[in-house]
């Protein structure tokens, strides 16, 4: 029996799909040194390839992709939009304009110089910054018939040119911008260690491997003896101790004979009673060292508790706005905070990080106690195990419609296109979903698999189109393209660094995780930190990328229309 591969992979773009992602995922995990393209620069690379020699796919299938992605990048930026004007909000907003407005300028003012055609233009800006958003609107600003056909051409043809572009300077937008952001601080001679310190001095974070400890808290009871504590009350017998403790521990029961007894600092003690404490095993010997508890005991009723672990998306009006600090979930509920993500960011585990809407805090603790700070917090994540995939259908049909709205103004029909209408969509669904958590339930790994598939599936789409036309427009405008691509990625990177210094006075530390940020760039963030050897360039990641998400894919189709 003879297998024509050819013939079987023409004929069916499932297998076409599913090879490509997972070749480029093989090639995107592929590290030189300490870079790697990424599984989003592999799925590319191999799909340019398979465009190369022919191959297509069915256009429902970046339909989709595209749909998914876009859909799910405005979901996910629902609820930091309004976050992102609240502590350092300005500058995070200020950074995002001046980032995405000055590269959109450049790039119009480079097509005008070097005489690129609008779709051109609009993959080097996608590419170089490495901003699928600014593909996707651009790209769909064609397909929705907002921009004039010139004579002779196609839409077709001109979703080639811009798919074209992207993939010429996208390599480069990659690898440049990591290793810019890595040289940097080097070549200014800032210490992004000590800065980071600095910042985390002035805001009041704690060491990080502090703030981390006790992650692992377990429970156990002891005997109080006669001994020093007979009549006294827990805060007079422990008034040296109890202050050190309550961040990593707390008393959890007290058993006076054969009743469970609540307990509080002006509980009186007596001899006999058995106290059972949840904390770290480490700390168990400071309680019966500093404390000088009796004997460890053994009772059913003090330890037989069910330690579990949360996800909790934090909505409620008394947490959002608070620091981690005044929360205070150790000292009031015997809890433990073990990570705290925005927009799947992991943020510093500090008393003085502010809580924002939408964030997901992972707790430890008695099961019981857990239940009890979910409903102070927000919602426990763990029990929306399905997707409200009727909302989320709904969500992307009321987006579609809305990006079939026009305004004609001068005879010109007017409107935001399906990206845009996805987008609008996807945000006040997020949105909605941070503040009314009844509804539009999306657990982590659900939004993950939703966007990363939607994007993988469009970048296949994308691959496939411009391979059939790479070589040729590597030979007519590749070069020119490629160094057009290397000042967009360098420019506004360090424009945006001497405009965040000098005007806004930012701490560079977190200035470069704002930078990255505003150009969607999460590699170029592990970078950062990994020379920082901090978490805090993630806060400043936080606080542009939501925005610049839209931003960038609003400035895609804008481009589109010039």
């Amino acid at each position: 029996m003879t297998i024509d591969f050819f013939q079987l992979f023409s004929a069916n773009s499932v297998l076409v799909v599913f090879t490509i992602i997972a070749i480029g995922y093989v090639i995107g995990n592929v590290k030189i040194g300490q870079f790697e393209i990424g599984i989003t620069g592999g799925v590319l690379l191999c799909a340019l390839v398979f465009g190369h020699f022919g191959f297509q796919i069915d256009p429902i299938v970046q339909s989709i992709g595209f749909t998914l992605f876009i859909y799910s990048v405005g979901w996910q930026a629902g609820p930091q939009i309004i976050n992102v004007l609240r502590q350092d909000g300005l500058s995070y907003l200020t950074i995002a304009l001046f980032m995405s407005l000055g590269s959109f300028a450049l790039v119009v003012g480079l097509a005008l110089v070097v005489d690129l055609e609008n779709a051109l233009a609009a993959g080097l800006m996608a590419g170089a910054l490495t901003s699928t958003p600014t593909l996707v609107g651009a790209q769909n600003a064609v397909e929705a018939g907002l921009v004039p056909i010139p004579a002779g051409s196609t839409s077709e043809a001109i979703i080639e040119s811009i798919s074209v572009g992207y993939a010429i300077t996208y390599i480069f937008g990659t690898v440049g911008l990591l290793l810019l952001v890595k040289l940097l601080p080097s070549l200014l001679k800032i210490d992004l260690v000590e800065k980071a310190q600095d910042f985390a001095k002035e805001r009041g974070f704690v060491a990080e491997d502090s703030a981390k400890e006790a992650e692992r808290p377990i429970l156990r009871a002891y005997e109080v003896p006669s001994v020093d504590y007979e009549k006294k009350t827990v805060a007079q017998a422990s008034s040296d101790f109890l202050s050190q403790y309550q961040d990593y521990g707390a008393i959890y029961k007290l058993k006076r004979g054969n009743d469970i007894i609540d307990v509080s600092p002006d509980t009186t003690l007596e001899p006999g009673d058995k106290l059972a404490f949840f904390c770290s095993p480490k700390l168990h010997e400071k309680i019966r060292e500093e404390m000088k508890l009796g004997r460890e005991v053994l009772d059913e009723d003090l330890v037989d508790a069910v330690v579990d672990v949360v996800e909790v998306v934090v909505n409620s009006s008394f947490a959002v706005g608070q620091t981690i600090g005044q929360l205070a979930i150790q000292q009031e509920h015997g809890c433990r905070l073990t990570r705290l993500t925005r927009s799947q960011i992991e943020m510093p585990l500090s008393p003085s990080t502010r809580v924002q809407r939408g964030d997901v805090m992972y707790l430890t603790g008695e099961r019981a106690a857990l239940q009890q700070l979910v409903s102070i917090l927000g919602v426990e994540e763990r029990a929306a195990v399905e997707t409200d995939l009727l909302t989320f259908a709904a969500g992307i049909v009321v987006g579609l419609f809305i990006g079939q709205i026009t305004v004609r103004i001068g005879g010109i029909d007017v409107g935001i296109g399906n990206a845009g209408g996805l987008l609008v969509s996807g945000i006040a669904v997020g949105f909605l979903r941070a503040n009314r958590p009844t509804f539009g339930r999306m657990p982590a790994a659900a939004r993950f698999i939703l966007m990363e598939l939607g994007l993988l599936f469009f970048m296949v789409g994308v691959g496939l189109n411009a391979g059939g036309g790479i070589i040729e427009a590597l030979g007519a405008v590749g070069p020119k393209l490629f160094l057009c691509g290397v000042v967009v990625t360098c420019i506004p990177l360090l424009a945006g660094y001497a405009f965040g210094r000098i005007v806004l006075n930012m701490n560079p530390a977190l200035l470069l995780g704002a930078l990255t940020g505003a150009m969607t760039s999460t590699p170029a963030l592990g970078i950062v930190q990994q020379a920082a050897k901090s978490s805090v360039p993630s806060l400043g990641y936080a606080g542009t990328y939501a925005l610049a998400n839209v931003l960038l894919t609003a400035l895609g189709t804008l481009i589109m229309l010039l």
